[in-house]
């Protein structure tokens, strides 16, 4: 079993470079599993970090797999693989920028581990008769969950490769994007995640983005125009390159429109007409910078020199909603449209079991938890922006040495509370927990960074 003694505690304080060195020493002792897949979130236990395991979840309200074909055999197996693909795709992206940057043989021996781990994720889809499937790999076996922003992270690092890979993984890789474009044209992009259909052929914002950025990638590598006219039609009833989906938010309540989450009638009573609970908006930053930036490499007749620099700064401006002074981010924040302002979220009483979000305990009740998957992603945007953006270059620069300066014990986490009454005892399990993004996008970030010199 993967564990390490904790080497958390010294990440504060630590000048950037030896930060990077840090997370890069502990990360790749403890991030992959026997089988060559990649862990994502995994357990603080003391001085130990470690995978989860069937004690960590007693006295917990866990989730109910009823209904889903392939079963975990817990909750642990879910918590221990729920981003695999995300972690790995970041991972390699990492890497990657890492022997960009230096050259060294042990970035190249990381980059061809993390394309392992998201190779042996492609294999379960192919062997199941389904090539192009990425299911999150609960248990390191097949399953039948996923989410686009999961292919974004896989997607991003594969791309990213392809400008060191050997030969023999380079057209694996190519292989794999082009399987992540037909797959998704094939199921017409609806999926079921976790409890509920979701169909992501009318997305408008971030995961627009993504599949435009799928179907580009497999047009480029294979000049069929069939992907071609499949990011046309994405194109057509995009919005993400001048409104963001927290912009999006603001205007469908300008037109009146309520959403079943965010105006259920646990904070209903704790807002004004002109309010939102915003949950998961900001953070949707990356998945577009990434696409954005890509596509343009791509097809700049597509994402101009003027569109991506509007689309990076629009979206990079989000970064302050939610985002307290200390830089730890509220996991839910209420946005009032008309004074463009927000404030945490109340803490409010748990939903009876039937109204969980997708059954979810942890979104059966609002409170000023904090998380930090936005620091995660500003992270990536901001080194994305600063490339591209005259405007923003000191100030993106500015908020990602920021954000690398302030990770410590506490913001490598994924979820923190911060008095002890912000997580109820029978969702304590989200407390400890090794952040499936931080370490990846703090490297991702560092070393790209250092390529081009802002540190």
């Amino acid at each position: 079993m993967n564990s390490i003694t904790n080497p958390l505690a010294a990440l504060a304080g630590l000048p950037l470079e030896e930060k990077a060195e840090l997370i890069q020493s502990f990360y790749e002792d403890i991030i992959f599993h026997e089988s060559g897949i990649m862990y994502s979130l995994m357990k603080i236990d003391g001085d130990q970090i470690r995978p989860f395991e069937p004690r960590d979840f007693e006295g917990i309200e866990s989730f109910d797999f009823k209904g889903w074909r392939i079963k975990p055999k817990g909750t642990w197996e879910q918590r221990n693989n729920e981003n695999s693909i995300t972690t790995s795709g970041i991972y390699l992206a990492s890497q990657t920028y890492r022997y960009l940057a230096t050259g060294s043989e042990e970035a190249m021996t990381q980059t061809l581990k993390a394309f392992h781990s998201l190779d042996l994720i492609y294999q379960f889809g192919e062997e199941d008769g389904r090539p192009g499937w990425m299911g999150k790999p609960y248990g390191f076996k097949l399953s039948d969950q996923t989410s686009g922003d999961q292919y974004l992270d896989a997607t991003w690092g594969l791309f990213t490769f392809l400008e060191i890979a050997p030969e023999k993984e380079r057209k694996r890789a190519q292989e794999m994007l082009i399987g992540f474009a037909d797959y998704w044209r094939k199921i017409d992009y609806t999926i079921m995640y976790v409890s509920v259909t979701w169909n992501n052929k009318y997305e408008e914002h971030s995961y627009n983005a993504i599949f435009m950025l799928i179907n580009l990638i497999a047009y480029h590598l294979t000049g069929d125009p069939v992907y071609k006219a499949e990011s046309d039609r994405f194109q057509k009833i995009s919005r993400w390159k001048t409104e963001t989906g927290v912009g999006g938010w603001k205007r469908k309540i300008l037109n009146g429109e309520r959403d079943e989450w965010r105006f259920n009638k646990l904070v209903e009573e704790h807002m004004r007409p002109t309010e939102f609970l915003c949950w998961q908006m900001t953070i949707h930053c990356k998945y577009t910078a990434v696409a954005a930036e890509i596509i343009h490499k791509l097809y700049p007749d597509v994402v101009s020199d003027t569109e991506l620099v509007t689309t990076l700064e629009t979206w990079w401006k989000t970064w302050h909603y939610g985002m307290d002074e200390d830089l730890l981010p509220y996991y839910f924040f209420i946005v009032d449209i008309e004074k463009d302002t927000w404030r945490p979220a109340p803490t409010t009483k748990q939903l009876p079991r039937d109204q969980w979000l997708m059954g979810k305990a942890s979104l059966s009740y609002t409170s000023k938890k904090r998380w930090t998957e936005p620091l995660c992603r500003f992270l990536v945007t901001s080194v994305i922006t600063a490339e591209h953006s005259t405007d923003l270059h000191n100030p993106s620069i500015d908020l990602a040495k920021r954000i690398m300066e302030s990770v410590d014990k506490i913001r490598i986490k994924w979820q923190h509370d911060p008095d002890g009454k912000q997580i109820f005892p029978r969702n304590a399990d989200l407390k400890s927990v090794l952040s499936s993004e931080m370490p990846a996008s703090y490297l991702a970030t560092f070393w790209r960074g250092r390529k081009q010199g802002y540190w």
